[in-house]
């Protein structure tokens, strides 16, 4: 049987990030200044609005739940042996 992990995959999580940091890097570099701010100020616009602060809230939440301590799960059906 093949073991299933329900915890979080840090090596998906480390790609995902490094996917996410690559593509920021290459907009820095490839695209002038002036048509990034002209494209950014309506974002910049959204990021002032109260739903914003709630989904930031929220992720955060999602991620000390994902980074919390958890208890070892014993998933061994066998009866303990006392010999």
């Amino acid at each position: 049987m093949a073991k299933e992990s329900k915890g979080t995959n840090y090596v998906r999580l480390a790609v995902g990030a490094g996917l996410l940091a690559a593509a920021a890097v290459s907009i820095a570099v490839f695209v002038p200044r002036r048509r990034l701010a002209a494209i950014t100020e309506p974002l910049m616009q959204l990021g002032k609005l109260p739903v914003a602060a709630a989904v930031t809230a929220w992720a955060m939440r999602l991620w000390q739940d994902a980074t919390a301590p958890q208890a070892p799960v014993f998933d061994d059906l066998r009866p303990f042996d006392e010999f």
